[in-house]
C-alpha cells in the first residue's frame, strides 16, 4: 500500500529540500504574554535550535526542538483560532498542555524550516479543512488520531511491544446528552463526531515492563479504563526523547499540581505513577511515531530509513 503523505506536503518540499543544503479538560490558570517577543512569534533561539538540528534524526530534531520549552507552564487549552469561539492565540511560546506541547514540537520537528512550522501544526489541528472551532480535532480518539495517521503524519506502533487490547465504543447522539462534560465543548450536535471508536492499548504492566524499549520520538498516550458512557480513553499525550542513560525518557507537559510545567521524567516511573489513579483507572498506553519524509528520508543510514 502506497502512504499517503500528508496534504501540506507540496508547501514543505522546498523548505525541506533548502534544509538539506549549507490529562485532558483539567483547568488551569491563564498565564500572561512575554513582553520580549508577540504572543504568537517564533523566539529566535527556536527557529536558532531548529535549524541547528536540522541534519539529525527525527527523534533527535524532536528533542532539539523542543529544549528550549522545558519549565513552560502548563495552562489547560492554552491555543484556539485567535477569533471566533475561541480567541485564544493560534500559536504561543510561553505555555502548554500536554497536546499543544506535542504539536508544536511535531511542527517543529517536521518542518524543512520553523518558519513553514503552521503547515504541520495546522495539519495535526486541523486536518484538511480550513483552520476554526468547529474543525479542529478535539478529540483524540475519534478525530485527531484518525486524522494523523490518515493524513501520513503518525503511524501505530503500540503492537510493536507486546500484546494489545482493543478498545471500542460507540459515540451515538444519546451518549453526548448524557455526557456530564459535553458542555465543555462549543459545538453544536451537529459538530460532535459520532460513531465507533477503536483504540489497541498496550496493557500498563506490559508498558512498565518494556518501558525502556521503546524508540525515542514515540508519542505516548495514557490510557484510562473504557467506560461505555464516555467519549474517550485518552487523558495525556507526551513523547520519549533520545538519552544516553538505558531508562526511557518521556516529556510532556506535566499536569501534576507538585509541577504543572514541561518536565522529563523516566518513563517507567511515569507508567507507574499512573497506576495509582483510583477515580478513573490506567489501563495502559498507545503509542504511535510521526512518519519522516520528503528530502531528509536520503539523509538517515539504512538502518533508520528501515525503521520508517
Amino acid at each position: 500500500m502506497t502512504r499517503r503523505l500528508p496534504s501540506a506536503i507540496l508547501a514543505l518540499v522546498v523548505p525541506l529540500m533548502l534544509a538539506t543544503g549549507p490529562d485532558a479538560g483539567d483547568t488551569g490558570d491563564a498565564v500572561p504574554a512575554p513582553t520580549a517577543v508577540p504572543l504568537g512569534a517564533i523566539p529566535s533561539n527556536i527557529i536558532d535550535q531548529a535549524r541547528q538540528a536540522r541534519h539529525q534524526s527525527l527523534a533527535d530534531r524532536m528533542k532539539s526542538v523542543s529544549e528550549p520549552l522545558i519549565d513552560a507552564p502548563y495552562v489547560n487549552d492554552p491555543m484556539g483560532e485567535g477569533q471566533g469561539r475561541d480567541v485564544d492565540p493560534y500559536t504561543r511560546y510561553d505555555a502548554y498542555d500536554c497536546l499543544t506541547l506535542v504539536e508544536e514540537t511535531l511542527a517543529l520537528a517536521l518542518s524543512g524550516d520553523a518558519v513553514h512550522s503552521a503547515d504541520v501544526r495546522t495539519g495535526l489541528r486541523y486536518g484538511t479543512s480550513e483552520p476554526s472551532y468547529s474543525t479542529r480535532n478535539h478529540f483524540m480518539e475519534l478525530q485527531w488520531i484518525p486524522e494523523a495517521v490518515d493524513n501520513g503524519w503518525l503511524r501505530e506502533t503500540t503492537g510493536d511491544y507486546g500484546q494489545t487490547v482493543i478498545h471500542e465504543n460507540e459515540i451515538t447522539p444519546e451518549l453526548w446528552q448524557k455526557w456530564g462534560r459535553r458542555s465543555l465543548f462549543q459545538l453544536t450536535d451537529d459538530e460532535l463526531p459520532m460513531g465507533k471508536m477503536t483504540l489497541a492499548v498496550l496493557p500498563l504492566q506490559t508498558a512498565i515492563d518494556v518501558a525502556d524499549t521503546i524508540r525515542p520520538g514515540s508519542i505516548i498516550m495514557s490510557v484510562r479504563e473504557n467506560r461505555h458512557w464516555v467519549p474517550l480513553w485518552i487523558t495525556h499525550v507526551g513523547f520519549t526523547v533520545p538519552t544516553d542513560g538505558d531508562a526511557a525518557i518521556i516529556r510532556h507537559a506535566n499536569r501534576m499540581k507538585s509541577s504543572m510545567r514541561v518536565r522529563d521524567n523516566k518513563l517507567k516511573w511515569y507508567l507507574e505513577h499512573t497506576g495509582t489513579y483510583k477515580n478513573w483507572k490506567a489501563a495502559g498506553i498507545a503509542i504511535y511515531e510521526p512518519v519522516e519524509f520528503g528530502p531528509r528520508l536520503s539523509r538517515l543510514t539504512e538502518e533508520q530509513r528501515a525503521a520508517l
